[in-house]
């Protein structure tokens, strides 16, 4: 809840101070954080992802050798647990809220694609570069990361919205996570 929490906090700022000032209205402020539930052909493509998000992610954690997955806070068998899958759909969505939404939103607008993507990538990866602390073997797991941030900063340009890449992103975490356990 906590870190669904921080990473919406940006957005929230970002919205009421893009929504201030002259010709400025929080509907333009909301359509260019992503924040809108997207058309039906969004989900289309976000659907395209989940296969190759959820294999990735499968893979990853196949490479992580056992005792690291047993570790306290990185245990995929807890996650029939309600209050673990909770956990992951909020961490999910705020991820997407953060990156996808506002940081991948202006550096796209400001780099262009190219860039922008790469950038709001490299940056997804910055808390998840955590995991090298508990164990240094749980290295298969970043450039998974990249692939997804770059895959679900795609979708995030292509559709105007985070919205369906937030629901891929769970639904990625939660597949992956009960196929490797």
């Amino acid at each position: 809840m906590t870190e669904f929490v921080l990473f919406c906090v940006p957005t929230i700022i970002y919205l009421i101070v893009q929504s201030r000032g002259e010709n400025r209205t929080f509907r333009t402020a909301r359509q260019r954080a992503g924040l809108a539930w997207g058309t039906s052909a969004a989900y289309g493509w976000a659907l395209l992802l989940l296969l190759p998000l959820v294999l990735t992610g499968w893979l990853a954690i196949i490479l992580v050798p056992a005792e690291v997955l047993d570790l306290p806070g990185v245990s995929i068998a807890q996650l029939t647990s309600l209050s673990v899958a909770i956990g992951i759909v909020l961490r999910a969505v705020g991820e997407e809220v953060f990156f996808r939404g506002l940081l991948g939103g202006v550096l796209i607008r400001r780099l262009g694609f190219g860039w922008g993507n790469l950038l709001q990538a490299l940056l997804f990866l910055v808390p998840h570069l955590a995991l090298l602390l508990i164990d240094v073997r749980m290295w298969p797991v970043i450039p998974v990361q990249f692939a997804a941030g770059w895959l679900l900063g795609w979708l995030r340009h292509k559709t105007g919205t985070f919205v369906p890449g937030a629901v891929v992103h769970v639904l990625a975490n939660i597949v992956a996570g009960l196929i490797a356990a």
